[in-house]
């Protein structure tokens, strides 16, 4: 039975490759990634190590950002990416709320994502875009005081590495 371990281990590879300040100005962000599985419990849930996760489990990944510079951090964008095959976002569970999302790091639009397909007859239909196939949240947080904080999270399904419909 396959773990998270490898896709645990891409998300923190791909979040290690970008730039430690998401952000324009002289601000210094660090950024700090966690990842837990969730486990339902009678009266609630509770977050768990994610080195436990198996396909059909609930993963949260929480991604704190902290401004350790003297200066204000202008414009913060915090960004989490998602492996292709192994973890789908779960929609409506991002927090903040308002997440901007993307298919290939580089054009970011809100949730849900939708795109036009040209249908037999010629005609235009705007299609929703299926979760699985998002593989970068954004959330624009702004700007970030000296010392302050702010984390993002959002949960993933873990799939058992087939190609999701």
């Amino acid at each position: 039975m396959k773990t998270l371990l490898p896709s645990l281990a891409l998300v923190l590879v791909a979040f290690s490759q970008m730039p430690a300040a998401m952000a324009a100005g002289d601000g210094d962000v660090a950024v700090r990634l966690e990842a837990s599985k969730v486990v339902a419990q009678a009266g609630g849930e509770s977050l768990q190590p994610a080195t436990a996760a198996r396909p059909g489990d609930t993963v949260e990944y929480r991604a704190t950002y902290t401004n350790r510079g003297k200066s204000v951090a202008r414009n913060v964008e915090a960004t989490l990416p998602i492996p292709a095959g192994t973890l789908v976002y779960l929609p409506a569970t991002a927090r903040p709320a308002a997440v901007l999302a993307s298919l290939d790091g580089s054009r970011f639009a809100p949730v849900p994502l939708t795109r036009t397909v040209i249908r037999a007859d010629g005609t235009k239909e705007p299609q929703a875009v299926p979760y699985a196939e998002y593989r970068y949240l954004r959330w624009p947080l702004g700007d970030l005081s000296p010392g302050a904080s702010t984390t993002v999270r959002a949960r993933m399904g873990m799939t058992n590495g087939e190609k999701q419909p």
